[in-house]
């Protein structure tokens, strides 16, 4: 992938941020500059940390059976279970 033009998107992006007037420091709030942030409620956190060990535990579940758990936790025991670099770029890249 080739990415031109960066200094342009960049600029943009200072310009940006420095013309938003910068807000003057109470107890309440912050005036760190150049910074994105997100909030969420503790309500939505435990919703969202929910909703993924559950897809987890679904796609783990779903996709090995007993035996092959028992399989591969032996592999492991024994150190003969062994993963080529490759495979895991594979499969965090998705290809």
């Amino acid at each position: 992938m080739e990415i031109k033009n960066v200094s342009a998107a960049v600029n943009a992006y200072r310009y940006a941020a420095e013309s938003v007037p910068s807000r003057k420091k109470d107890e309440n709030a912050s005036s760190v500059r150049n910074t994105d942030k997100a909030e969420f409620s503790s309500a939505a956190r435990a919703s969202l940390t929910d909703t993924l060990k559950s897809a987890a535990k679904t796609a783990a579940e779903s996709s090995a059976s007993p035996d092959r758990i028992n399989a591969l936790k032996e592999a492991v025991r024994n150190g003969s279970y062994n993963v080529s670099a490759e495979d895991v770029a594979s499969a965090i890249l998705g290809f």
